[in-house]
C-alpha cells in the first residue's frame, strides 16, 4: 500500500479542518456590529435555510430572500424587497446603532427596505430552521418582528395563512418566475358568511376551496387520507387562518402560488417532486357550470355540466353550445308553503360567502329554520365531527357545486314540493289520515284557541283597561314563542312592483312593539334623518336595537330596501350585526344587535364621557373603524362605499370595540371601477369629500376623507364643523392643518388624552394619517389597507399631508349651517348626527 507523503497528509488533514469550521462558523444572526452583506449570508442552525442577497438568472436585480440551503436549484420562499428591487449587490442589511431598525441600504444610504417594530436593547436578526427570520431581544428571546407575518408566495409549515391579528396573511405570486415583483395573482380569505378561502386573479375568482367542515374544506376531500400532514384550522372572533405541519421530519413540502397554479411540492433528496396541483381539472374552475349548476369531471355523458334535480338551463340554446355561464333556473317557482328538500351527496358545498351560519344547532333545527325562512334555498351542517353539528343555511343562488367520487360533503337544496323525489327529504308530507278525525281535531282546535283567547283578552283588560293595549299583548304571547320566524312569504312594497326580502328573519309588528313596550320615551337610543332607534328586549332576554323608519324620513323603500340587502350580506367584526327586519303596513323596521354604549358620537363628544376613553382605547377604536372600511372596500363578497361614515355610525360594543351601521346611503362597486358620480348628494355635512359634495363624485377615496375626518375627532373631541382658532371660518380639518404646520399638531389632542414617551409617537402618527386621509385630492389619499399598514408600522416613513379639503371654503357663508341646498343642479341632504 502507497504512503502519502507527509506533507500531503498535514495538507488534507488541513483541508477537513477548515471545512469543518467553516461549517461550524457558519453564523445564523446579524447584530449591530455584525452586519450582512454580499456574498455573505447566514445560514439556520440545522442548515435548512440560507438568508441573503440574490438575483435571478435573467435580471440584473438584486433581492434580499430566504431559500432553501440543500436543495441544488434554488428555491425562494421569502422575499423582503420583491417590490423595491436594488440595482446592484451593494446593498448591506443591518441594525441600527440603537436598535431600533433593522434596514437593508446601498451604499449611496438609499433604503429599500427597512423594519422598525420597537426599540431593543439587544436586537439580533435570525434566521432559524422553520424558514422564519425572526428580529428579537436576544436576553429575553421576545420577537417584535418576523418574516412569517408577511408571506410572499410560499406556505412552509407552521406560516399561517389568513386574517391575523387585524390583517390578511395572503399569498401572491411572482410575476414570472424570473420576477419576484407581486401579480394579480393571488390567495384570498373571504370571512363574509361561511369563511373560506379563493384564489383570485385581481377580481376574477379562479378557485375555492369550499368552507372548513372541521377536517378538511369541502372542496379538498383528499386531505382525509393524507397522513403526511396536519392540517389546522382556526376560526374565532379575533383571527381567522389555515396552517399545516408536516408528520414526517425525513421530508421537506413548500406549497407556492406561482402564475396560474398553487401547488404543492415534496423533496427528500436535493430536487423537487411535484405533489398535487390546484385547480386539478376544469371543474375546480369557479363556478364553471353557472348558479345551481353542478359540475362532474367523471361523468360519462357530454357534457359536464348538469342541473341540479327540479332546474333547468335558463338558456337552452348557450347550454348545449357549451356556454353555461348563465346556469340554470327553476322548473317549477316556489311557494314556501310546500317546498321541499333534495338531498345531494359527495360535492363541493356552494359559495358560502352568503351563507347564515348557527354554530349551536343541529341539522334538524336547521332544516325547519330554512323551511321558515322563504329565502333560505339550502341548508347543511356546520361540521362533520362526532355526527354533525350547526347549521349552514344558503340564500339566494348555488353558486360553483362539483361532485367528487368519495368525501364529498351532503347538503339540501329547495325545491318545489312537485319535484322531490319520492327518496329525497321533503317538508311536503302526504295526508294519511281520515278525513272525519282531522275535521274534528280542527275543531276542537279551534275551539280551545278562541277559549284561550277570550280568557286572555278578559284578563287583560280588566288588568290595563285598554282594548288597544290587550291587542298587542295578545300579538305577544302569539309571537314570542318563535321571535325569528318569517310572517309568511312577506314583501317591501314600492308602488305596484314588489321584491322579496332577502336573507333576513321577519319579525311580526307585535313582537316589536312588545320588545320595546310600545316604543316607549324610555327605551329611545337616538333619532337621526331617517328615524329614531329604541332598545328592545325578545321574550327570551335578548337585547335588541330598534331602527324605525319615520314617516318624514328621506330614507325611502329603496334605501331601506338596499340597507336591508347590503347587510345581509355583511359579516365582521368591526360592522354592525343586522338580526332581521319588520315590514308591515306602513312601518319599515331594521333590528340589529344591541350595543351597550350607543354610537361614537355619544362619548366622544359628551364633556363628561369623554374621559371614559384614554389614548389607547382611541387609538383602538380608529384601527377598528379602519379594518371594518377595508372590509367593506376589498375583501367583503359585495365591495362596497359606504358614502355616510361618521360618529353617530359607528356604534361601540360593552368593550368599547367599533361597529359601523347605518348602510342606507351604501352603493356597491365592481374591482376595476374607481369612481362614480350622481345627481343625487345625499349624506352629512362636515364627512363628505369636496368632490363627492361639489360635483357628486364618489369613489372608495370618499370613504377614506370621512374615515380620517373620523380620526381627527377621535383625538380631538371636537366635531368637524365646529368653530376652531381665532379665525371665524376655520373649522376643524382647517385648524388640524394649521397646527401641523406650525409644528404644535399635540395642541389637537382632547383633554383626557396624556401624552408621554410610550404613545407621543402613536398620537403624531395617527394626526399624519388623518391628515393624509383629508386631503383635497382624491389621488393624493391613500387606499384603506395602506392605512391600516402606516397605523400598524410605528416606524415606516409616510409622505408629508398636503392641505385638506374643506367643504367649507367652496360654500357660500350663508349656505354653511342650512340643512339642504342645491350646488351645480345636485341636491345635498344633511343629516344632523344622533
Amino acid at each position: 500500500m502507497k504512503k502519502w507523503p507527509f506533507a500531503h497528509q498535514l495538507l488534507l488533514l488541513l483541508l477537513t479542518f477548515i471545512s469543518f469550521l467553516s461549517l461550524t462558523l457558519s453564523r445564523d444572526t446579524i447584530t449591530i456590529d455584525s452586519p450582512l452583506a454580499y456574498p455573505d449570508t447566514i445560514v439556520s442552525s440545522g442548515r435548512t435555510f440560507t438568508l441573503g442577497l440574490f438575483n435571478t438568472s435573467k435580471s440584473n436585480l438584486w433581492y434580499l430572500g430566504i431559500w432553501y440551503t440543500q436543495i441544488t436549484q434554488q428555491t425562494v420562499v421569502w422575499v423582503a424587497n420583491r417590490d423595491n428591487p436594488m440595482p446592484d449587490s451593494s446593498g448591506v442589511l443591518s441594525i441600527n446603532t440603537n436598535g431600533s431598525i433593522l434596514q437593508l441600504q446601498t451604499s449611496s444610504g438609499k433604503v429599500f427596505w427597512s423594519v422598525s417594530p420597537s426599540t431593543m436593547v439587544t436586537p439580533i436578526a435570525q434566521i432559524i430552521d422553520t424558514g422564519n427570520f425572526v428580529l428579537m431581544e436576544e436576553d429575553t428571546g421576545n420577537v417584535t418582528w418576523q418574516s412569517f407575518d408577511y408571506p410572499t408566495d410560499t406556505l412552509l409549515p407552521g406560516l399561517k395563512s389568513g386574517w391575523i391579528e387585524g390583517k390578511y396573511h395572503s399569498l401572491n405570486s411572482w410575476t414570472s418566475s424570473n420576477d419576484p415583483t407581486s401579480s394579480t395573482f393571488q390567495t384570498k380569505l373571504v370571512l363574509a358568511g361561511w369563511s373560506e378561502f379563493f384564489i383570485c386573479d385581481g377580481s376574477k375568482m379562479i378557485y375555492r376551496t369550499g368552507p372548513w367542515n372541521g377536517i378538511h374544506f369541502t372542496g379538498e376531500p383528499q386531505m382525509i387520507s393524507n397522513s403526511q400532514f396536519t392540517f389546522v384550522y382556526v376560526s374565532n372572533q379575533n383571527e381567522t387562518y389555515f396552517t399545516f405541519y408536516i408528520n414526517d421530519t425525513s421530508f421537506m413540502t413548500r406549497l407556492v402560488l406561482n402564475q396560474s397554479l398553487l401547488q404543492r411540492y415534496v423533496s427528500i433528496g436535493s430536487g423537487w417532486a411535484l405533489y398535487w396541483s390546484l385547480p386539478r381539472d376544469h371543474c375546480d374552475s369557479y363556478a364553471q357550470c353557472g348558479p345551481n349548476g353542478v359540475c362532474d369531471v367523471d361523468s360519462s355523458n357530454s357534457p359536464d355540466c348538469t342541473c341540479l334535480t327540479g332546474f333547468e338551463p335558463k338558456s337552452e340554446k348557450e347550454w348545449m353550445l357549451h356556454d353555461r355561464t348563465e346556469g340554470c333556473i327553476r322548473r317549477v317557482v316556489l311557494n314556501c308553503t310546500s317546498d321541499g328538500f333534495i338531498a345531494i351527496n359527495d360535492v363541493k358545498l356552494p359559495d358560502s360567502t352568503n351563507v347564515t351560519v348557527y354554530s349551536a344547532i343541529g341539522l334538524s333545527e336547521c332544516r325547519r329554520r330554512c323551511l321558515m325562512n322563504c329565502s333560505c334555498t339550502a341548508y347543511s351542517n356546520l361540521n362533520i365531527l362526532n355526527g354533525g353539528s350547526g347549521c349552514a343555511m344558503w340564500m339566494g343562488d348555488l353558486v360553483d357545486i362539483r361532485t367528487f367520487n368519495g368525501g364529498g360533503w351532503t347538503f339540501y337544496y329547495r325545491v318545489a314540493g312537485s319535484e322531490v323525489p319520492a327518496t329525497s327529504i321533503a317538508i311536503k308530507k302526504q295526508n294519511t289520515k281520515n278525513p272525519a278525525v282531522i275535521v274534528t281535531c280542527v275543531a276542537l282546535g279551534l275551539l280551545i284557541l278562541a277559549l284561550v283567547s277570550y280568557i286572555i283578552q278578559w284578563k287583560v283588560i280588566k288588568n290595563h283597561g285598554t282594548s288597544a293595549y290587550s291587542h298587542r299583548q295578545r300579538q305577544m304571547s302569539q309571537d314570542f314563542a318563535q321571535p325569528f320566524a318569517t310572517a309568511g312569504n312577506k314583501v317591501l312594497e314600492e308602488g305596484s312592483s314588489k321584491t322579496n326580502v332577502m336573507s333576513l328573519p321577519i319579525f311580526d309588528v307585535g313582537v316589536i312593539l312588545a320588545a320595546t313596550k310600545n316604543f316607549a320615551l324610555s327605551n329611545k337610543l337616538g333619532e337621526g334623518g331617517f328615524g329614531t332607534v329604541y332598545k328592545g328586549e325578545l321574550g327570551r332576554g335578548e337585547k335588541i336595537a330598534v331602527k324605525r323608519l319615520a314617516d318624514f324620513s328621506t330614507q325611502g323603500v329603496g334605501e331601506f330596501k338596499n340597507e336591508v340587502n347590503l347587510i345581509a350580506e355583511l359579516q365582521h367584526v368591526n360592522l354592525v350585526r343586522l338580526l332581521g327586519c319588520c315590514v308591515e303596513g306602513d312601518e319599515r323596521m331594521l333590528i340589529y344587535e344591541y350595543l351597550e354604549n350607543k354610537s361614537l358620537d355619544t362619548i366622544i363628544f359628551d364633556k363628561a364621557k369623554s374621559s371614559q376613553l384614554d389614548w389607547q382605547k382611541r387609538f383602538e377604536i380608529i384601527k377598528g373603524i379602519a379594518r371594518g372600511v377595508l372590509y367593506l372596500h376589498q375583501d367583503s363578497r359585495l365591495r362596497i362605499i359606504h358614502r355616510d361614515l361618521k360618529a353617530s355610525n359607528v356604534l361601540l360594543d360593552k368593550n368599547m370595540n367599533p361597529k359601523i351601521s347605518d348602510f342606507g346611503l351604501a352603493r356597491i362597486f365592481c374591482g376595476d371601477e374607481k369612481k362614480w358620480q350622481t345627481s343625487r348628494v345625499v349624506g352629512t355635512y362636515g364627512y363628505m369629500s369636496p368632490e363627492y359634495a361639489m360635483d357628486g363624485v364618489f369613489s372608495v377615496k370618499s370613504d377614506v376623507f370621512s374615515f380620517g375626518v373620523l380620526v381627527l375627532e377621535i383625538i380631538s373631541g371636537r366635531k368637524s364643523r365646529g368653530i376652531f382658532g381665532a379665525e371665524p371660518s376655520i373649522n376643524l380639518l382647517c385648524y388640524a392643518w394649521a397646527l401641523w404646520k406650525n409644528g404644535k399638531a399635540l395642541d389637537l389632542l382632547h383633554t383626557s388624552i396624556l401624552v408621554n414617551s410610550n404613545n407621543n409617537s402613536e398620537i403624531m402618527r395617527c394626526i399624519h394619517v388623518g391628515l393624509l386621509c383629508v386631503q383635497d385630492s382624491p389621488e393624493d389619499r391613500p387606499h384603506m389597507s395602506e392605512v391600516i399598514l402606516m397605523l400598524n408600522s410605528p416606524h415606516a416613513l409616510l409622505p408629508q399631508p398636503k392641505q385638506p379639503g374643506s367643504f367649507i371654503n367652496r360654500v357660500p357663508g350663508h349656505m354653511e349651517s342650512s340643512l339642504s341646498y342645491t350646488v351645480h343642479d345636485t341636491s345635498i341632504t344633511t343629516v344632523e348626527p344622533r
